[in-house]
């Protein structure tokens, strides 16, 4: 069954998309190989540099151009996926700080309810991955792999329109700990994607190897434990030293680059293979737009 995706908003972005779905590429122009949206300190698109493949990576700590929930933002990545190649690879890795067990408190994010509460905080992580959906989806329609990565405890993969999403392009998981690539911290990792032998990147944990990685995980100071008034015990991240343990060691970055089927050099017939909607159609003609109009599979939830 497909996937449904409630309609998103604004309408301004559809003239936009529609005119950047009829420009032609420059016959010269280099395909990327790879494209990563969220990337942080880059070592994934560095790595991936090194072997020789071509592409790109997003984030706002490179420009507020990059912020998915702007229409700049949205449409360069947007960009950026159409001129990836056939095979390529879209590499998406989700701020988790609202889905991971240490907000839920806060959050109100479970396994059986990963929507979590109504505050701004929780409603823009999930306006965020409700577009990069639409990424995901987009990416898979022009036959570029995707891959998905948060930690192991993450709700996101049980939120409904990405449980629908992974279910139905048939993704397959791997969890391994990212201390085996050589991590600072153990840091249980899970990945959801298409890529061929996606499973190959699991790599056991020495003996020796997990003792090192706990130790520097408590000399690290991640987290803060305290009791509250009733006497429970709370455990709160320390945003900066999270934010800095969560940077991939470059061997990962190697081992994804094995896993890219082949490098492109040029850009392949690019052109949309849908009806272009009317751009007036407010609701609907986005997600014909990135579904294709022929097959008519939105609905509102």
């Amino acid at each position: 069954k497909p996937p449904n995706f409630p309609a998103m908003k604004p309408a301004k972005l559809l003239p936009i998309l529609l005119w950047l779905s009829q420009v032609p590429l420059p016959s010269n122009h280099l395909a990327n190989d790879f494209v990563e949206v969220c990337s942080g300190e880059g070592l994934l698109t560095r790595a991936l540099w090194s072997q020789g493949f071509h592409g790109k990576g997003f984030d706002v700590v490179y420009s507020k151009n990059h912020d998915l929930m702007r229409t700049v933002g949205f449409v360069s990545v947007l960009a950026a996926v159409r001129n990836t190649k056939k095979g390529g690879l879209l590499f998406v890795a989700p701020p988790c700080g609202t889905w991971v067990f240490m907000s839920r408190s806060s959050t109100g994010r479970t396994w059986l309810d990963p929507t979590g509460y109504p505050t701004r905080c929780v409603t823009m992580a999930n306006l965020f991955c409700m577009r990069l959906l639409y990424i995901l989806w987009y990416a898979v329609q022009r036959g570029i792999h995707i891959c998905i990565e948060q930690p192991m405890t993450s709700v996101l993969f049980a939120w409904k329109p990405m449980r629908q999403f992974l279910m139905y392009i048939r993704a397959r998981r791997v969890t391994f700990p990212m201390g085996a690539y050589g991590a600072l911290t153990l840091k249980q990792t899970t990945l959801w994607g298409t890529l061929p032998n996606l499973c190959s990147l699991y790599r056991p944990v020495s003996a020796k190897l997990f003792m090192e990685a706990l130790a520097r995980t408590k000399a690290g100071g991640l987290v803060r434990k305290s009791v509250d008034k009733n006497g429970k015990k709370r455990v709160t991240g320390i945003k900066k030293k999270l934010a800095a343990s969560a940077a991939y060691p470059r061997d990962f970055g190697l081992a994804i680059g094995d896993l890219i089927p082949q490098r492109g050099t040029r850009p392949g017939d690019f052109e949309l293979d849908c009806n272009y909607p009317s751009a007036t159609d407010d609701l609907g003609a986005l997600d014909d737009l990135l579904k294709g109009s022929s097959r008519a599979w939105w609905r509102k939830l």
